[in-house]
């Protein structure tokens, strides 16, 4: 199993729990959720499960909130990473090359340091 299909199993037993928490029977919760009695037994064993059929069922068991809890969340926490400054770029530094110009003047450079003494 990958890591969806477990956050998927995991959010079915927990509709499964909230419904059994709420003393409702499978049919029950499908005619308040209006959806067929199939579809919730397909959930309470782990299927997959339509962003719809969540809304339908949480609806049903009077726990929307939940949903719309998570979505001010997000919008929070998106609003709060527009508000943020930008970065700002770095500006591109032209480099440029010092010359070394070889003066007259210039022991290290001179043909003078090259030359060999003799003994």
């Amino acid at each position: 199993m990958n890591e969806t299909t477990d956050m998927i199993a995991m959010l079915c037993r927990r509709i499964k729990l909230a419904r059994i928490e709420k003393n409702l029977s499978q049919l029950e919760l499908a005619q308040k959720s209006e959806i067929g009695i199939a579809t919730i037994k397909r959930i309470e064993q782990g299927e997959s499960i339509t962003l719809q059929t969540l809304i339908s069922v949480l609806r049903g068991l009077d726990e929307l909130d939940q949903l719309n809890n998570l979505l001010a969340y997000n919008e929070v926490i998106h609003n709060i990473s527009i508000e943020q400054p930008k970065r700002k770029r770095r500006q591109k530094t032209i480099k440029t090359e010092k010359v070394n110009v070889l003066t007259e003047n210039d022991f290290l450079r001179s043909k003078v340091n090259t030359m060999r003494w003799k003994h």
